[in-house]
């Protein structure tokens, strides 16, 4: 999702759906954008929402999920003195339960606990004779979006994540400076201090080798953002037809919904 955020291609099919494209836009449309728009219209506009609501109503369902095996289960028990936190543990369910299994299609019943078993499995009977076949199914276990590659090292995907946005923060400063207030090496980055004045000659190796490392993040985290734009993730070879960004119109996107999930996230 946060690739997604920063990925040129992906932010121009969602500004192609939303009918804001410019005509300058409009000549930097990749030759394999159809593409991009499918998987665009599978994963939706991630700038203004949370991680765990687009999980909920996007990704599960096209990146497959081998959670808990669906089962049925008891949500709570009603009387006449004890109901009160019956809604609650019905919204516990759903989001953590239901959402665990897949989100399957479910029925929510009332059982009258009096009944028969015989009466109880009898209108259990007509209440699912009643739901369509199609809907009678468990959710699909294959992915249609599954990690490529073995190389998933979170800690590395996020440092090169984090390179694109200071490289978008800092776009005329020199790249071991990049390299330096991301943090992209755990050797050259401590050595060097990215706001420091240095004189002619001094350091040189160290900064050469950061700039290095950084400019090689660079390409790794827009290739990365511009593959998942095409449903493949991670992958590091840079897409025939990935879009140059523009680092100024790439920050304040960022910057703004930095802006935004400040403003959200709870006190």
């Amino acid at each position: 999702m946060e690739y997604l955020a920063v990925s040129p291609s992906y932010e121009l099919a969602r500004r192609y759906r939303a009918g804001i494209l410019t005509h300058a836009e409009r000549t930097r449309l990749p030759a394999d954008f159809e593409d991009v728009l499918a998987v665009y219209d599978d994963l939706g506009d991630i700038q203004r929402v949370s991680f765990l609501d687009w999980w909920s109503e996007r990704g599960l369902t096209v990146f497959g999920y081998e959670g808990a095996k669906p089962r049925v289960q008891r949500i709570d028990n009603l009387r006449s003195n004890r109901h009160r936190k019956a809604a609650q543990r019905l919204q516990g369910f759903i989001e953590n339960d239901w959402t665990e299994q897949g989100q399957p299609n479910a029925m929510l019943v009332s059982i009258p606990v009096g009944l028969t078993k015989t009466q109880i499995t009898r209108q259990l009977g007509k209440l699912l004779a009643r739901y369509e076949d199609e809907h009678r199914v468990l959710p699909a276990r294959k992915a249609k979006y599954p990690l490529v590659g073995t190389r998933q090292r979170k800690d590395t995907l996020f440092r090169y994540l984090f390179v694109v946005w200071v490289r978008c923060a800092m776009p005329r400063q020199p790249l071991w400076r990049v390299g330096a207030r991301a943090k992209v090496s755990d050797t050259y980055s401590r050595e060097l201090d990215a706001g420091a004045r240095i004189a002619r000659g001094e350091q040189v190796y160290d900064r050469s080798v950061l700039a290095v490392l950084t400019s090689r993040a660079w390409s790794r985290g827009l290739a990365l953002a511009e593959n998942a734009a095409r449903g493949r993730f991670p992958s590091y070879d840079m897409p025939d037809h990935a879009v140059e960004p523009n680092t100024h119109d790439l920050w304040d996107m960022i910057y703004s919904r930095r802006r935004w999930k400040k403003r959200i996230k709870p006190r």
